[in-house]
């Protein structure tokens, strides 16, 4: 072996080893990987409901359930486990309103047993119920239910019928008929009923003296509202007058 050769070994030994060394040194440069843990949500135990409960209905035990729920979402009315007799507390307990399923259950929506009666807790602030009895000829055929609006009528002269007729009431909110509170029922219509009405506390007292004055007729709401004012028809007997006061 010559020495040129000898040479070119040496200088590519010396450059492997450098290379060798500076790797080493760029290895040293690196920061270690840090593995990071996704932070876990804080959670409280929100009791819901496990099925719809309709306005009137008692609830069980099997109807509520507890549920992990993001403590930054509870809303201060939410029932939590805080309480650990909550659940117990509303054994029997009647809605006072539609809760669907997976709804948090507030005590807005929930009359205890031992409170106030139902229809005092189904009434809205400052309001009255007040009761008729209809047959289905001044009840729309019996198909007005509870949650329906209805227009009130008043007939008067002999039998209700000979003096024309008149709105006296518009937009009346039904509570109840007969002792049906729900307002989702599978009954289509009932025949001859006491249907319970929401009214305020002067249209109350006018409600009871329309009663000795002619008779009273139920006339049911669309649930939609118009996009324009509906025109009278020209069918319309000219012995029937109109009159538009009052609102519950």
């Amino acid at each position: 072996m010559n020495v040129s050769r000898i040479a070119i070994l040496g200088v590519a030994l010396v450059a492997g080893a450098g290379a060798f060394f500076l790797m080493l040194g760029d290895n040293n440069d690196i920061a270690p990987v840090q593995i990071v843990e996704p932070v876990r949500e804080e959670t409280v135990r929100v009791l819901v409901s496990n099925k719809d409960i309709l306005r009137g209905q008692r609830l069980s035990l099997e109807d509520t359930a507890w549920v992990a729920w993001p403590k930054k979402a509870v809303q201060p009315t939410f029932i939590t486990d805080e309480n650990s007799e909550a659940r117990e507390d509303l054994e029997s307990a009647v809605a006072r309103s539609l809760i669907v399923t997976g709804e948090p259950i507030v005590n807005a929506k929930v009359v205890r047993a031992g409170s106030s009666g139902l229809m005092a807790a189904i009434l809205e602030p400052g309001m009255r119920a007040v009761t008729l009895r209809v047959s289905p000829e001044t009840s729309s055929g019996g198909f007005i239910l509870p949650g329906d609006r209805v227009d009130i009528l008043l007939s008067s002269g002999r039998d209700g019928r000979g003096e024309g007729a008149r709105t006296i009431f518009k937009d009346v909110r039904v509570l109840a008929v007969n002792t049906l509170y729900s307002e989702n029922t599978e009954t289509a219509h009932i025949d001859g009923a006491n249907v319970t009405l929401e009214l305020s506390p002067s249209d109350a007292e006018s409600f009871t003296s329309a009663r000795s004055a002619g008779s009273l007729t139920l006339v049911l709401r669309s649930i939609f509202k118009p996009e324009t004012e509906v025109q009278a028809s020209e069918r319309r007997s000219s012995n029937v007058s109109v009159i538009r006061y009052g609102r519950s």
